[in-house]
C-alpha cells in the first residue's frame, strides 16, 4: 500500500488533471474516485443525519444512492454520522442484510449492487466530524490500491481541503503576515500544478492536515522551496 504522502500526491495530481469548469468539491470527488480506483463516489457535509447535505457525487447512481438514504432513513452514510466510525459493506448480500429498505428502493438488479463494496468514511480533519466520504468499489480478486486506513486518511484530507485550516489561530499581530505568506504560496502552487487559486489553497489545506501543521507552516515550506507539489519533494530531493 502507498504511504500517506503518496496518497495525497496522487489526489493532488488527479485534481490537477481535471477541467476547472466544475466546482472544487465536484472535482475533489472525481479525484477521490480516480485515485482509489472506485466506480462511484460522493461527499456529504453535516454532523448529524438531520443536517446532512449532499455536496457532490461522481455519477447519477452515486447521487441516487445518497438521496435514497435520506428517503428511507437508512444506509452507510447515516450510520457513519450516528457512530462516527467507518462503515464497510463487503458485498451486495451484506448490503441487503444491513439496509433492506435502501436496497429495495434502489432496485439491485438495475445497478449490479451484488458486486459492489461500499466504504463510507467519516471526514474528521481535526478530530471533529464534518461529513462523510463514500466510495463504491467493484469486487475484484486483485488488491485495491488503498486499504481502509488509506481511505480514511484520504477522507480526512478531503475534509481539510473543503472546510479550511483547522489549526488556524486568530492572533491579530500575526494574521496579516501569515495571510500574505499563504497568498504567496497559493500563487506558487497555481504555477506548479496549473490550478486555479481555490484549488491551490485546498491543496495547501489538505497537505497541512497530512503533516499535522498549520497552513502558514506549509506555506512557508512552499515559499522556501522545501515543498514542490510537482514532485512532492524539496529541491534537494529530500
Amino acid at each position: 500500500m502507498p504511504d500517506r504522502p503518496q496518497v495525497l500526491l496522487r489526489l493532488v495530481h488527479s485534481l490537477a488533471r481535471l477541467d476547472a469548469v466544475e466546482p472544487l468539491p465536484h472535482r475533489l470527488c472525481r479525484a477521490v474516485v480516480d485515485v482509489s480506483s472506485a466506480r462511484h463516489g460522493a461527499i456529504s457535509l453535516g454532523i448529524t443525519a438531520a443536517e446532512r447535505t449532499l455536496l457532490c457525487a461522481s455519477s447519477e447512481y452515486a447521487a441516487r444512492f445518497e438521496d435514497t438514504q435520506e428517503l428511507v432513513r437508512e444506509g452507510p452514510g447515516l450510520e457513519v454520522l450516528s457512530s462516527g466510525r467507518a462503515v464497510v459493506s463487503a458485498d451486495g448480500a451484506e448490503t441487503l442484510r444491513r439496509w433492506p429498505g435502501l436496497v429495495g428502493a434502489l432496485g439491485t438488479g438495475s445497478v449490479g449492487m451484488e458486486s459492489v463494496v461500499v466504504h463510507a468514511l467519516p471526514m474528521r480533519p481535526a478530530s471533529s466530524l464534518v461529513g462523510v466520504m463514500t466510495v463504491h468499489h467493484l469486487e475484484s480478486p486483485s488488491a485495491p490500491p488503498f486499504d481502509l486506513s488509506d481511505l480514511q486518511f484520504l477522507a480526512d484530507a478531503v475534509g481539510a481541503a473543503l472546510v479550511g485550516d483547522q489549526t488556524a489561530h486568530h492572533d491579530p499581530s500575526r494574521m496579516w503576515s501569515e495571510r500574505d505568506r499563504i497568498s504567496q504560496a497559493t500563487g506558487m502552487v497555481v504555477v506548479q500544478l496549473a490550478l486555479g487559486p481555490d484549488d491551490a489553497l485546498a491543496v495547501l489545506r489538505a497537505h497541512a492536515f497530512a503533516q499535522a501543521v498549520s497552513l502558514a507552516e506549509i506555506s512557508r515550506r512552499v515559499i522556501a522551496r522545501e515543498l514542490d507539489f510537482r514532485t512532492g519533494l524539496g529541491e534537494g530531493g529530500a
